[in-house]
């Protein structure tokens, strides 16, 4: 009975554990809540197990449909690649380019790029994800996106193969209104006696900065966590407090002199960013115009295209 299983249905069924809810799961598919649920029964009648159950308005997985959600994202994993290496085989770079990003990255240096490459190659589809570094890496290591862009360090490296994109410097943002607005260097002291804004557990931003900051052995004053680079810049300009965010996310702020910036002195603070690809994994054509697009400072992820 398994031939009876339909890649339609496997489809389906991912779409409804992850959203949780069987209209929205519908919705998103773009047919009747009816015809959804009745895809999903069948489904259930051919495995012979309930997958889901009901939890109030939720729905959720059953131990059944925990098991079956991991071969079901192998199997349309397996079927994507394969499509996209026919694709490749006719040298054309039409296709799907699914990346993630991390937020600093996403939302400040790859709108050009993604201009640049859908000028370039308007067949290719673009699915970019944005979100932290940690869950960057999940996505990747999960065969939801084929590269990540991040600000951090990735916990996997024996399954992710990592290479310097840029590096970018961290500095301390103020309002006009702070008694900094004249200064351009800190020391260590000043910043801890200010109210600190900074972005969540599991930035790459964050990480980097309360690592230097560790081992300066600095106690800081946080007063805000916030999930977003734009909620923080707000939040500096009507003077919560201070942050320490990338310099290439406030250029606009500073050259229109609603935000002004200082370095600490004696810490500067760089950062890698870098790209990241599961270690063996095709690299589809879109994927490989992509990479040769944003011209990463590590050669060797070019060279190893070929």
């Amino acid at each position: 009975m398994l031939d009876q299983v339909t890649i339609h249905q496997l489809e389906l069924f991912l779409v409804a554990a992850k959203l949780g809810n069987f209209s929205r799961a519908a919705e998103r598919m773009t047919i009747s809540q009816p015809a959804f649920s009745a895809q999903i029964i069948k489904l259930e009648k051919i495995l012979g197990a309930p997958l889901f159950e009901r939890v109030g308005r939720r729905i959720e997985l059953t131990e059944a449909g925990r098991v079956f959600q991991g071969y079901s994202e192998s199997i349309i994993s397996s079927l994507r690649e394969g499509k996209q290496a026919v694709d490749d085989m006719r040298e054309h770079v039409v296709g799907t380019l699914r990346i993630g990003a991390s937020t600093t990255i996403a939302n400040y240096i790859m709108p050009d790029y993604l201009r640049a490459y859908r000028k370039s190659y308007p067949a290719c589809r673009v699915h970019m994800m944005v979100s932290n570094t940690d869950q960057v890496e999940q996505a990747l290591l999960r065969s939801e996106i084929d590269m990540g862009l991040v600000e951090g360090p990735v916990a996997h490296s024996r399954q992710i193969s990592t290479y310097l994109f840029r590096r970018d410097e961290l500095v301390v943002v103020f309002s006009g209104a702070h008694h900094w607005k004249k200064r351009r260097k800190i020391s260590i002291s000043d910043l801890q006696n200010e109210p600190l804004i900074i972005r969540e557990r599991g930035s790459g931003t964050r990480n980097v900065f309360m690592e230097i900051m560790s081992e300066a052995n600095t106690p800081l004053n946080i007063a805000m966590e916030l999930g977003n680079t734009e909620a923080i810049k707000r939040s500096v300009e009507t003077g919560v407090g201070v942050s320490v965010i990338s310099k290439s996310a406030v250029e606009r702020e500073l050259k229109e002199k609603t935000l002004f910036m200082a370095r600490i002195d004696g810490y500067p603070i760089e950062r890698i960013l870098s790209l990241i690809i599961v270690k063996n994994k095709h690299i589809s054509n879109p994927l490989k115009a992509f990479i040769n697009l944003i011209d990463p400072m590590d050669d060797s992820v070019i060279a190893g295209l070929s």
